[in-house]
């Protein structure tokens, strides 16, 4: 079978503008990824992706969506927490950024900046580097600018996905109900 990752299809041509995938695409590519991602937190232990990006996201011919590369991906540890930077940073949660315990949600942090980009069609924070970018997301807050032409509610999907603090973000199980629940 031949795939693709999603990054060829959000930032190399010949793709729509930005916002023209149908929504019912931007759902299934969106969906399979939340579906992929509860069953690995669902493991006994869960298993953490810890470099969750588009550029590890397959597509196939029909857009069904694989997880890849598990590289930096652990059991999650019997303290139930986890410690020590890796990933890429633009997808980091702050909580990895600012080498502070973390879990499960930080994963989820990282699928809210690729909803983003299956809505934009961008990279994050395109024009920095990755220390501007850390410094960005621990010292101002800053998150990807979602449109004014996003749905309110796959807006605030992309907003509980990325909030600062880590226990307010949903888990992939509540995603997939608010995939699910869009138009």
């Amino acid at each position: 079978v031949l795939m693709h990752t999603t990054t060829r299809h959000y930032h190399r041509a010949p793709l729509p503008p930005a916002g023209t995938w149908p929504w019912a695409l931007v759902k299934r590519v969106a969906s399979g990824a939340a579906r992929g991602m509860t069953y690995l937190h669902s493991g006994n232990p869960p298993v953490l992706h810890r470099d969750l990006k588009s550029a590890n996201l397959l597509l196939d011919e029909s857009y069904t969506t694989k997880l890849c590369d598990f590289g930096l991906s652990r059991l999650k540890a019997l303290e139930r927490s986890m410690t020590g930077n890796c990933g890429t940073v633009q997808w980091m949660a702050p909580e990895v950024l600012a080498n502070h315990r973390y879990a499960e949600p930080a994963d989820v942090y990282s699928f809210g900046i690729i909803l983003w980009e299956m809505l934009t069609a961008e990279c994050p924070y395109e024009g920095m580097n990755p220390i501007q970018c850390a410094l960005a997301v621990l010292n101002k807050n800053a998150r990807p600018q979602i449109p004014e032409w996003c749905p309110p509610a796959f807006s605030a999907l992309i907003k509980s996905c990325v909030d600062k603090n880590p226990s307010l973000r949903p888990t992939f199980p509540q995603i997939l109900g608010a995939l699910d629940s869009l138009p």
